[in-house]
């Protein structure tokens, strides 16, 4: 069952909406009732060699041991809202934008962007929950929703995803040796999945087969990200970016903001602005 708005910061009713004919209410309650949900095709092939060679030719790579892995077989490149501008139609897709919000509410940022590849020979991750970086008693409203793309086919030799179906309500941790489920996708294909779903990613054993994906994840926008996007991407490229994409970076105002300004009349120095009392309208009103 759907939930119902009834603040500006609950998880938007999706109930209905389709945009460019995917079915967003159907994503939404995959999301929240089983904790993921894989939408196919969701970028198209000509989208992922755009995105791909971007991350090949303009994004330093560093090696980087997994979670509970010591084998350093995976290679990451962090923070590529400052690096590439490749991506950017990927965090402003209105389906994306639209999962999100019918996952956590409107008002979110970017908590992590990041690529990773998984190299033969790397093992299995330990099972676990991307929401457990805040220290937040369970059970608990979902404050975050990631969203991993394939840019090579997962399948379950090269280590595709495994998850832990409708653990995202759970209060207790999983025994590691729980029976999961393997998300196998091909290139372009999206798994969404709720903070508090356990999961992991899974070993390589193929010979020479690479697995790459680009990662996405969003938090509500009024707590501090894992990645601070607002320190992490300079403000001379942040000037640049598109009205929505700045927000997504945390240029959101709650509370007294920065003296009592919008931090994007800040960001621009532009003129003082006068808020209404609540900020959640005030959002409104300039988003």
């Amino acid at each position: 069952m759907m939930q119902v708005q009834k603040t500006p910061y609950d998880p938007v009713d999706q109930t209905g909406v389709v945009i460019d004919e995917l079915d967003i209410g159907r994503v939404v309650t995959d999301v929240r009732e089983r904790g993921y949900a894989i939408v196919e095709n969701f970028l198209s092939a000509e989208q992922v060699a755009t995105i791909r060679d971007a991350f090949d030719t303009e994004v330093p790579i560093t090696e980087m041991k997994a979670i509970g892995t010591d084998t350093g077989r995976t290679l990451r490149a962090h923070n590529l809202l400052a690096k590439t501008r490749a991506a950017d139609f990927v965090y402003l897709d209105p389906r994306l934008r639209a999962i999100v919000e019918g996952v956590i509410g409107k008002y979110c940022q970017i908590n992590i962007a990041t690529l990773f590849n998984t190299l033969p020979g790397e093992t299995r991750q330990s099972l676990h929950q991307d929401d457990g970086l805040w220290p937040i008693p369970r059970p608990h409203p979902p404050f975050l929703c990631n969203v991993l793309f394939a840019f090579d086919e997962f399948t379950c030799d090269n280590g595709a995803t495994h998850v832990v179906p409708f653990s995202h309500t759970w209060t207790k941790p999983v025994d590691q040796a729980i029976e999961t489920e393997r998300v196998e996708m091909k290139p372009g294909s999206a798994l969404f999945w709720e903070g508090g779903l356990w999961h992991g990613g899974g070993a390589n054993t193929t010979p020479e087969t690479e697995r790459m994906g680009f990662f996405i994840s969003h938090l509500v926008s009024y707590m501090r990200p894992s990645d601070l996007q607002l320190v992490s991407v300079p403000r001379e490229v942040a000037r640049e970016l598109p009205h929505k994409l700045q927000r997504l970076l945390g240029y959101y105002r709650f509370g007294n903001g920065v003296d009592g300004r919008d931090p994007l009349d800040t960001l621009h120095d532009g003129i003082v602005v006068h808020p209404e009392a609540h900020p959640a309208a005030y959002w409104r009103a300039r988003d």
